[in-house]
Order: C-alpha cells, then sequence, then structure tokens
C-alpha cells in the first residue's frame, strides 16, 4: 500500500506541472530580460474586493526602467517616483514638495515591482488562449511557493508574437486587487539623469528628508 500511496502522490505532483506556461513565462522573462532600458505606457487599476466601501482606484501612468541598475522613473501625472538604486524621490508636484527615502524594493508602488515579482519562482497554468485587443495573447497563473508573500496568484497575458506581457492582474490575500495594462514597449537608451530628481529644475521645492 505504501508503494501505491507514493506512487499517486508523485502522480498528483506530475500532474501539476504545465509545460506549456513554464515554457511561455520562461521565454517571456527572457526577453524581458534582454532589455537592457525600457519604457512602458501603462494603465492600472486597485480595487479592494474584500472592502466595496474602498474606492477603486484608475491612473495612468509612464515607467522608464534600467533593469540591471535597479533604476526607475515612474510618471503618474500630478506624482513622480524616482529611484537611482539606492535613494527614492517621491515628488509631489502640486504640493511642490519631495520626499526622499532609502530605496526598499518591498515597500512603495511602482510597476518596476511588478516585473520583479513576474520574475519570481512559481508555479505556474497555461489559462488558455484569446484574443485581447486584436492581439492573440496566453493567458497564465502564476502561484507562490511561499505562503508568506502578499498576494497569492498573478494572472498574466502574454502577447503570442512578442513574448511580452500585456496585462497583469495580481490578487493579494487581503482582498486588494491590482491590473495593470501595458501599452507599448520602448527600448531606447535612457540617460543617467532621468532616474534622479533635480532639485535645480524645479526652485522652490520642498525636501523632506525620511532617510
Amino acid at each position: 500500500m505504501t508503494w501505491l500511496w507514493k506512487g499517486a502522490c508523485i502522480g498528483i505532483l506530475l500532474a501539476q506541472v504545465d509545460p506549456r506556461a513554464n515554457d511561455l513565462v520562461r521565454r517571456s522573462r527572457k526577453k524581458l530580460k534582454s532589455m537592457e532600458y525600457m519604457t512602458v505606457q501603462f494603465t492600472y487599476v486597485v480595487e479592494n474586493r474584500a472592502d466595496t466601501t474602498q474606492k477603486r482606484i484608475s491612473r495612468t501612468g509612464t515607467l522608464r526602467y534600467h533593469p540591471k541598475k535597479n533604476r526607475f522613473a515612474v510618471d503618474l501625472g500630478d506624482i513622480a517616483i524616482l529611484s537611482d538604486g539606492k535613494t527614492v524621490w517621491q515628488f509631489l508636484k502640486k504640493e511642490k514638495e519631495v520626499n526622499v527615502s532609502t530605496y526598499d524594493p518591498k515597500e512603495g508602488f511602482s510597476l518596476e515591482r511588478v516585473f520583479r515579482i513576474y520574475d519570481q519562482d512559481m508555479k505556474v497554468r497555461h489559462d488558455r488562449t484569446e484574443t485581447y485587443k486584436g492581439r492573440t495573447v496566453h493567458k497564465v497563473s502564476l502561484f507562490p511557493i511561499s505562503d508568506t508573500t502578499d498576494y497569492f496568484r498573478v494572472e498574466v497575458w502574454i502577447d503570442a508574437q512578442t513574448e511580452l506581457p500585456q496585462r497583469m492582474r495580481i490578487s493579494h490575500r487581503d482582498g486588494t486587487v491590482v491590473e495593470y495594462e501595458l501599452k507599448s514597449y520602448d527600448t531606447q537608451p535612457i540617460p543617467d539623469s532621468a532616474f534622479v530628481f533635480d532639485v535645480k529644475q524645479h526652485p522652490g521645492v520642498q525636501i523632506i528628508d525620511l532617510r
């Protein structure tokens, strides 16, 4: 009976492996890593499905990203977040205020964090192939191996031709769901100055150092 039980367990584990999904995600991650620079136009929606009293938030922005040096700049219109990999500047444009803090990859909003989550080792499953905004995409779901993460599922729509994510949805354990739509990818070089807040270009700005 013992060997039957072990065999059944092995069979269940093998059944959970999805070679097609693994291959799709592996190639997509490789394509993203091949980009030295990346500029992405995006929209994101945040809603808490466990607490319907909270308002649904929708924003549009631009991400400029230098993955190898861990540098990014997010522009959300009235707010800009920049980081050179060591320091983070959060610029509140209307208030003319910039908060300076030490970079922590676990904190703060940034599409850069989403790309890092996508790059982590997770169980994957191919859900379906469908048409999204006139493009053929593969819908895959990723599940973290550890139950200590603040999210329990990441859904990704991978463009069949470019192998790049066109849409991503992250479901958090507290009921919050964050969804991104990635409208374009530009791989033109980005100057280092784009990832540092230049006080000289913003006369009269108030600096609040939180380090």
